[in-house]
């Protein structure tokens, strides 16, 4: 008889789990369940969020035998609503853009006949020669004025129809409407508006409340575990809980992450601190987050606190999904395709649209964009190296730099619009292409909960790696050698600058200390972390029986 152990999530409705740290983290955990046949877990969500994990789950290939999605039946009638709402309005716009689409083409048609009446008039030699297309054009006049008023009655009568049709809207929908403008807000982005976080709240509760009675209605769960703290509700299951704190990287940055969140900040901290007050047993990724963050500050008996390390999260196999070498014609092929598929697919400038430069070099840094990433420090390293030690590199991040205005604004004052590229939601096969392709990766970032993803994703297609010097990567990375070839002062853009370039006059030096460990590392599983979060469920199952 299979064992079920159940996993809560309460992602918004707006979270695309695909370009989620913590979505890919799941993907993983759920294949490293593959070996473990007496093993079933049971996945609750929110209605919103089960084709979006079903989405997740398929980009990554994992196996849908291994586990079952349950969410309540129906959305919420608003989100509903509000879905309809969005397809309106990009069936409008598509509407817009074949208008707009049939109207170049038919200034296209005038021009090329307009050329071609030129061209007879100019290479006329006697009065014979331009009878046939005046009277080709006299035709065409004819019959355009015949047809006037065909047309202007049909125009007549459309724009009737547009009139009654939007003063319809005007009297019966109009409060609707606007109402429904607003609710949107609160599906896209719950920003520093009290009404709309607290309808967002309603709405979280609401939904939070139907989840919890589809919980207590799988009785056959021995235990549940949750892979964040946000989410407070999980508290209120009446079973035994596993919480994984990843971290609370918001009490290290409260200024910046309050600068970009605002109200929003206030309440996920209030969230988390509150989920992690009434939890029972905790997970971490990293001694010191155990120590730190939930001895020292919350004030957690360390008895009840695990620490499972992450196993290499590798992009080799999408890459190279029949094993082929990377360094394969077909497989480079194949990722210059997907690179060039994610520029033209993230970025609307012109510049970018008419880029057709495969082989550009760049150096790559995967993340979004938080105020504990070290971003502006990256980008003033990066101008440094450009401007003062002319490096032939452009910089590609896949974060946002709309998030953090003094990013926008150093972007803007430096001119580097060109050579700092902004990638927005990357398939895997997309960031797989950017990490094969790139010259070297880079993670500057000055907090993280476990040694980042970056060191392993990098490694794993062959592309060498310079990061922070933070506790969770020297837990991890403790060969003294590697760390001086590797590490950066995060708090120094001059440091960082001076090991990026260094590394990039060194890469064979560099990717061959590195591979060494790599391998070392890869003789971790996501078997062995799913084995160890399986032995704690277990173990906590048995206390509490």
């Amino acid at each position: 008889m299979k064992k079920n152990y159940g996993i809560f999530l309460s992602y918004a409705p707006n979270v695309d789990l695909r370009s989620e740290g913590l979505g890919r983290y799941l993907a993983s955990f759920m294949k490293g369940a593959i070996s473990r046949n007496e093993v079933q877990f049971t996945i609750v969500c929110p209605s919103w969020s089960k084709s979006g994990l079903y989405a997740l789950f398929e980009s990554e290939n994992v196996p849908l035998d291994k586990f079952v999605i349950q969410s309540p039946d129906s959305k919420p009638l608003i989100l509903s609503i509000y879905e309809k709402y969005i397809s309106y309005k990009k069936n409008r716009r598509n509407k817009y853009r074949v208008l707009s689409n049939a109207k170049e083409y038919l200034r296209h048609l005038t021009d090329r006949y307009l050329n071609r009446v030129e061209s007879y008039l100019i290479s006329a030699v006697s009065l014979r020669d331009i009878i046939p297309i005046l009277f080709e054009v006299a035709i065409i006049g004819i019959l355009l004025i015949g047809l006037a008023p065909v047309f202007i009655a049909l125009l007549m009568f459309v724009a009737l129809l547009i009139k009654i049709s939007s003063v319809v809207k005007g009297t019966l929908l109009k409060f609707f409407i606007k109402y429904l403008i607003r609710m949107s807000s609160i599906i896209s982005s719950p920003k520093n508006d009290g009404l709309v976080i607290s309808l967002y709240n309603k709405l979280e509760a609401a939904e939070s409340k139907r989840m919890l009675n589809l919980v207590d209605s799988l009785s056959d769960i021995s235990a549940w575990y949750c892979p964040t703290a946000f989410w407070p509700e999980f508290n209120k299951i009446h079973a035994p809980r596993l919480l994984c704190v990843p971290d609370v990287v918001l009490t290290e940055f409260p200024v910046g992450f309050c600068n970009v969140g605002g109200e929003r900040f206030l309440q996920t901290f209030r969230k988390i601190e509150s989920t992690i007050r009434d939890g029972d047993h905790f997970v971490t990724y990293s001694n010191k987050v155990k120590w730190d963050t939930l001895v020292e500050r919350y004030k957690v008996n360390p008895a009840h606190i695990s620490v499972i390390h992450h196993a290499p999260n590798t992009l080799d196999r999408t890459i190279s999904p029949d094993g082929k070498s990377l360094q394969c014609e077909e497989v480079n092929l194949q990722a210059r395709s997907d690179f060039m598929n994610a520029l033209k697919k993230s970025n609307k400038t012109r510049y970018i649209s008419g880029f057709s430069n495969d082989e550009v070099k760049f150096i790559f840094y995967a993340s979004q964009t938080r105020p504990n990433k070290n971003m502006l420090s990256l980008f003033k390293a990066y101008n440094y190296l450009l401007r003062e030690r002319f490096l032939s590199c452009k910089l590609i991040v896949t974060g946002s730099q709309s998030e953090i205005s003094e990013i926008a604004t150093f972007i803007k004052e430096q001119e580097l619009e060109l050579d700092v590229l902004f990638l927005h939601g990357l398939s895997v096969p997309e960031l797989a292409a950017c990490y094969h392709l790139a010259e070297l990766a880079v993670n500057p970032s000055l907090s993280e909960g476990g040694c980042p993803f970056t060191f392993t994703e990098a490694l794993s297609v062959n592309t060498p790696v310079v990061m922070a010097r933070i506790p969770v990567t020297e837990e991890i990375l403790t060969d003294p050698e590697l760390q001086e070839m590797t590490f950066f002062d995060p708090y120094d853009w001059r440091d960082m600058a001076k090991r990026i370039e260094w590394a990039l006059h060194h890469k064979d030096i560099l990717l061959r200390k590195q591979l060494q460990i790599y391998d070392q590392l890869s003789m971790r599983t996501w078997s062995d972390v799913v084995n160890e979060h399986i032995d704690i469920l277990e173990r906590i199952s048995c206390l509490e029986k």
